[in-house]
């Protein structure tokens, strides 16, 4: 998109100076008050050591993003990996989209400090600029909290800022999920679940430093009385700039901190959870001024959100009503305007078995967007500049179980009514069958969509303040469409591996293109169609008992075409678009209990070259590797490097002297206290 994107900017808040080891000396005696209610004993781990899940274990870990209610990983209808939390924690990323560079499927690449390039199956982002914070395809929940953004349609990476302790595990599904999952569930959803309070007791510190990154946290949790536990963090980050690949360098700088609660009760068949967060961040922004062909000068920008959401469940998986109410605040201010976004959602949801061999999930939810979108030099303009967007929606699937055929049918589908959107349904057919029991295949066909966003529909950009638009936003956009079909393998290989297979063609409709109006002037249409099609392999493997191997390969090729008088066409500019995304990616991850309380995890990933637009990447490697120990069961310390294999290198654009930065190698060092 031709949208500014945030940039980091100086470390500084409200004028007043923050250091990291201030910073972090703050969290250690924040750590060591005393919590009133807290347990004597320290924060626990539901997920235990990885190494210590056998195979059938992890296959067996019951998770919900496929079907929205409990099931066996292995018994999953869909394209599913699982992270968990141990795993995450042992391969020493610490944000969310650096986790997803192990999936199967996912391209995750970093362009600058505060820039990821993060998709599945595809799209980096719009297919008509250099887009690349934005995965306008993929849908991230947290806690079933979405983080989708309605102004720009993507997720703001950077500002995903949870404690990586915090996190229970991470299901992520590969293709479409609209059926259950709604709008913009297109390519995939990733759903990070966080721990449950009561197995957070205690108080935990944790610190990290190396090169690019300096960052702390605090939790605490405790008991309320006889029926609810407690949690509460807090957290705060500062990280330096990249070099850049080419040309001028940028102060790129940036920092968030953020605070968050999440409290759990039950009484008697009813359980509730009280979930919040508040984060405020500063980074710096560039604008590219084309009269000059040169940036603009820096401007330190503020970007502050709060998230509330509360749930009611009471039942079982036979009979489970599900009662959720979510806002979600976003308030950015950019170089040449300033965002507020607020959003409201409630959703009702019941999984009711119908008989020993039918069970039926469906639901009903309402959306409510505002956002007052305004301009102050006249870069940029949205047109009505503040928004009222309401959405209704209706699902159901359901689930038929044939013993006979050792097999089960999915039908489903999802009706959605939106202010930018005609009515869109976006079904689903899924078949199971079980050949014996140590093997599952499925199969699917799915429809899904990705709704517009305000900057397709309301945006005016200008060069100059005082020249007329080069580019604008379309009432007559329409919802990019998919529709998808996927095949998949799942078995045991002996008793020590594990082996998932999914393949997929994909065929997509009414993407975004740029066009040219009768005065000149770029225009948002969907005039671009596409084919997809791809294989996914995972491979798990036990060598021996306090050894575990997950190795993924995955291969992807795309196929864009425009309509015919298309401007997507002048200079072929639409067949650039091929390779927008690797063809081939490959990762092997090693998790080795060296002693009883040391570790040894190593990870080795390779990412195909890549070409799109006027920019290139090479292949590269990418090495890391960790050795923790955990000194007692208060104490665990950890030494790692990353980007072990190269001083720096690039990994999305290293030819483009406004674009791309190099990745470099870190050497960090990190502790944990459970207290």
């Amino acid at each position: 998109m031709n949208a500014p994107h945030p940039v980091p900017g100086p470390w500084r808040a409200r004028g007043v100076p923050v250091r990291s080891p201030l910073a972090l000396a703050l969290l250690l005696v924040a750590a060591l008050w005393p919590a009133r209610g807290a347990a004597a004993h320290p924060a626990g781990d539901p997920d235990g050591d990885l190494t210590e899940l056998s195979l059938e274990e992890l296959m067996d870990l019951e998770i919900t993003v496929a079907s929205r209610k409990k099931e066996r990983l292995r018994d999953a209808p869909a394209a599913v990996y699982v992270l968990t939390g141990d795993e995450i924690r042992r391969a020493g990323h610490t944000s969310v989209q650096e986790a997803l560079r192990m999936v199967p499927g996912f391209h995750v690449a970093q362009w600058k400090s505060s820039g990821w390039d993060v998709t599945a199956r595809g799209f980096t982002g719009s297919l008509s600029a250099l887009n690349e914070s934005f995965a306008n395809q993929l849908l991230l929940m947290v806690d079933g909290i979405s983080y989708y953004h309605p102004v720009f349609a993507g997720i703001w990476w950077p500002l995903i800022d949870i404690p990586m302790d915090d996190i229970e595990r991470i299901e992520i599904i590969r293709g479409p999920a609209g059926t259950l999952w709604g709008a913009n569930a297109v390519n995939g959803v990733v759903n990070v679940i966080t721990k449950h309070s009561r197995d957070t007791l205690g108080t935990r510190v944790g610190l990290r430093g190396d090169g690019w990154e300096q960052s702390g946290d605090v939790a605490k949790g405790g008991t309320m009385g006889a029926n609810g536990t407690f949690r509460t963090w807090m957290s705060y980050s500062h990280y330096d700039s990249l070099q850049p690949s080419e040309g001028k360098e940028f102060p790129e700088d940036w920092w968030i901190g953020s605070l968050g609660y999440r409290g759990d009760w039950e009484v008697g068949a009813n359980r509730f959870r009280l979930f919040g967060t508040a984060h405020t961040s500063q980074f710096g922004e560039e604008l590219w001024d084309a009269t000059v062909v040169d940036y603009a000068p820096w401007d330190d920008t503020v970007k502050n959100g709060a998230t509330l959401a509360g749930s009611w469940e009471t039942g079982a998986d036979g009979d489970l009503h599900r009662m959720s109410a979510w806002l979600v605040t976003d308030f950015q201010k950019q170089f040449d305007f300033q965002q507020e976004t607020r959003t409201l959602d409630l959703e009702y949801m019941r999984s009711r078995a119908l008989g020993e061999r039918q069970t039926l999930n469906y639901g009903l939810g309402y959306r409510r967007i505002e956002s007052e979108l305004r301009g102050s030099d006249g870069y940029i303009d949205f047109v009505p500049e503040v928004r009222f967007q309401d959405a209704l929606r209706v699902f159901a699937q359901d689930k038929l179980e044939f013993p006979a055929l050792h097999s089960s049918l999915i039908v489903g589908a999802q009706l959605e009514l939106s202010t930018l959107s005609d009515l869109e349904v976006q079904p689903n057919v899924r078949w199971l069958w079980n050949p014996d029991e140590q093997q599952t295949v499925w199969a699917a066909v799915s429809r899904a969509v990705r709704t517009p966003s305000l900057e397709e529909v309301d945006i005016v950009q200008r060069l100059d303040v005082n020249d007329v638009p080069f580019m604008r936003g379309s009432d007559g956009f329409e919802s990019e469409e998919l529709l998808a079909y996927e095949l998949g393998y799942r078995r045991p290989l002996g008793a020590r591996a594990f082996l998932d297979l999914a393949a997929f063609v994909n065929r997509f409709d009414n993407l975004q293109s740029i066009e040219l109006d009768g005065n000149g002037i770029q225009v948002y249409d969907n005039q671009v169609e596409a084919d997809a099609h791809g294989l996914e392999l995972a491979l798990d493997v036990d060598p021996r008992s306090d050894w575990r191997l997950r190795t993924s390969y995955s291969w992807f090729e795309m196929d864009f075409e425009a309509e015919a008088g298309s401007f997507e066409n002048v200079g072929d500019f639409v067949d650039t678009k091929d390779e927008l995304v690797p063809e081939h990616r490959l990762s092997l991850r090693s998790y080795y209990d060296l002693a009883e309380d040391w570790e040894l995890d190593t990870g080795i990933y390779w990412t195909g070259e890549s070409s799109a637009y006027f920019f290139e990447n090479p292949a590269y490697w990418r090495v890391d590797a960790r050795l923790g120990w955990r000194a007692s069961e208060h104490l665990e310390l950890a030494l790692g490097v990353q980007n072990a294999q190269r001083r720096e290198h690039p990994e999305a654009g290293e030819d483009i002297d406004w674009y791309g930065s190099l990745v470099e190698r870190l050497v960090y060092v990190n502790l944990r206290l459970n207290l």
